[in-house]
């Protein structure tokens, strides 16, 4: 999965957390959100490690930094999809 791919499944994710979702599509959208943090997450510390190469020259820092800065702000909006999936759906005031 490319950057486009991920982003266009975070908007995805987004739209389906405005329009309201099933228990089946709440859970699956979750994992969904779940599998695209690791994802990134994954991104961000094979990045890491290549910064940590020392033959890395100025310019390839500078566009490494640039794409872990995607990878880490990807990440923190696809946790605020799983944080919303995660809050259990209210079913309405409780009748006694």
């Amino acid at each position: 999965m490319g950057i486009r791919d991920f982003i266009r499944c975070l908007q995805e994710h987004q739209e389906r957390l405005k329009r309201g979702l099933s228990d089946a599509e709440r859970e699956e959208t979750l994992r969904e959100a779940e599998t695209m943090v690791g994802m990134a997450d994954a991104a961000i510390r094979g990045l890491e490690s290549v910064l940590g190469n020392r033959r890395v020259n100025l310019p390839e820092e500078h566009a490494l930094r640039f794409a872990q800065d995607v990878f880490l702000y990807l990440r923190e909006e696809e946790e605020k999809v799983k944080e919303a999936l995660s809050v259990p759906v209210s079913r309405g005031p409780a009748k006694g």
